[in-house]
């Protein structure tokens, strides 16, 4: 009986930090995609998870919530922040703040 308790956590364990690093891989290529839309350098080339949570989606099935936030810049001076909400692996949401255009 333990055994199999511990197998299952461990499965659960592994699940987890999968779906997590799917999760942020996805959210890598988001934010390098909007940056190279608007012709932004990308810092630091990676994002930051700042918020997780279980929810409901519209089906009413339990989903989870992952938000991530990245910085960018449009001169190399001044940093920006864009976000990035992703919801059961698939983006819902992104935005950046609004920057100065430098000609």
């Amino acid at each position: 009986m333990n055994e199999v308790l511990l197998f299952s956590l461990t499965i659960a364990i592994i699940a987890y930090w999968w779906y997590g690093t799917q999760c942020r891989e996805t959210a890598i290529i988001e934010a390098k995609r909007l940056c190279g839309l608007d012709g932004l350098q990308f810092l630091d080339q990676t994002v930051e998870l700042t918020k997780q949570w279980p929810s409901r989606n519209k089906h009413g099935s339990v989903c989870y919530c992952r938000s991530y936030t990245f910085e960018f810049t449009t001169t190399g001076e001044q940093r920006y922040q864009g976000r990035i909400l992703i919801i059961s692996g698939k983006i819902v949401k992104s935005d950046l703040d609004v920057y100065r255009i430098e000609y």
